[in-house]
């Protein structure tokens, strides 16, 4: 039976001011049809497996087939009519009415957080491809198109090559909803500003999913003393001030800062934690991007729950097609 894969490779992910305030690498579009040559080169190792990509309004895909060798082999699936902007959750939903049967996308945590936001029931392979790459597989990336390949080519069980993802949700006093993949800070600013958080000063606040010292970002500062997994049932929060002791973190690459841990607490999950803004905490950041401004006195709610997208993993895929 016929299986399709869709690609979705980020053309904005690499590219924020982190480039000016650490030494973080510039992911430029040469650099990232590279990617994309590597994940396909894998996939077409298995026969009756084949690629769909979204054919945006900016041409970024169309050059990229083009770039590639056989481009012929490679669907490009045209946005719906009544569309003008492009977006990660509108390219996932439009590969999964297209009938892709799993989906790799490439990108930082905020291209994998949009992909959450989508609620896509395939499974999901997210690959590297930003500046903190907590959300995301590291390994090979040939290796990584041919092990989805041949996961949906063998008809693996899902759970056995996977895992849902945690999710932060987060309730804005208005009834909004967001969500986050590894982490929502509490910080100083009052705006969005160019979204990165990279002053340690400005978060006072940080409720984690994830934390891996290894893994630049806010959620870095836990890996050092409470690491928490991907598989893990549960996640941590800290309060951040004068008073703690100070611990470095890696907020972005070539970036280490001290942050300052007054509190600290394991969570549960669908335990709610509350985040409230006064006069020095004025907005949430979600995955290291501020998104949110609160007003002095509002409160947002953030639940833990393991209900995002089912996120593959290569080497659990080839390990169940060596028993």
């Amino acid at each position: 039976m016929h299986k399709s894969i869709g690609l979705i490779v980020n053309p904005m992910a690499g590219r924020d001011i982190r480039r000016l305030v650490a030494h973080a690498s510039l992911q430029s579009q040469p650099e990232k049809a590279l990617t994309a040559r590597r994940l396909i080169t894998g996939i077409r190792a298995v026969p009756g497996v084949s690629v769909l990509m979204p054919n945006d309004r900016q041409g970024f895909f169309a050059w990229l087939a083009d770039d590639l060798s056989q481009p012929e082999s490679i669907k490009l699936v045209p946005p719906p009519a009544n569309t003008w902007e492009d977006s990660t959750v509108l390219w996932v939903n439009m590969l999964v009415q297209a009938g892709a049967d799993a989906l790799i996308v490439v990108g930082g945590d905020g291209t994998q957080r949009n992909v959450a936001q989508a609620h896509p029931l395939i499974p999901v392979l997210p690959i590297a491809g930003g500046t903190n790459n907590v959300a995301c597989y590291l390994g090979d990336q040939t290796a990584a198109g041919l092990a989805v390949a041949r996961f949906l080519r063998e008809g693996l069980d899902r759970q056995e090559a996977g895992q849902t993802a945690k999710i932060l949700h987060v309730t804005l006093p208005d009834g909004q909803e967001e969500m986050a993949l590894v982490d929502v800070a509490l910080t100083r600013q009052a705006y969005t500003g160019a979204l990165a958080v990279w002053d340690p000063s400005d978060v006072l606040a940080l409720v984690m999913a994830r934390a891996d010292a290894l893994r630049p970002g806010l959620s870095n500062v836990g890996g050092y003393n409470h690491p928490v997994g991907f598989a893990d049932d549960f996640g941590w929060m800290f309060k951040l001030g004068r008073g703690g002791p100070a611990i470095p973190s890696v907020l972005a690459p070539g970036l280490v800062a001290r942050l300052r841990v007054r509190e600290q607490s394991r969570i549960a999950f669908d335990e709610p934690m509350h985040l409230k803004a006064n006069r020095q905490s004025r907005s949430l950041s979600l995955d290291g991007e501020r998104t949110v401004v609160l007003r002095s006195g509002q409160s947002a709610k953030v639940v833990l729950r393991r209900d995002g997208p089912l996120t593959l993993d290569p080497r659990r895929i080839f390990a169940a097609l060596c028993r």
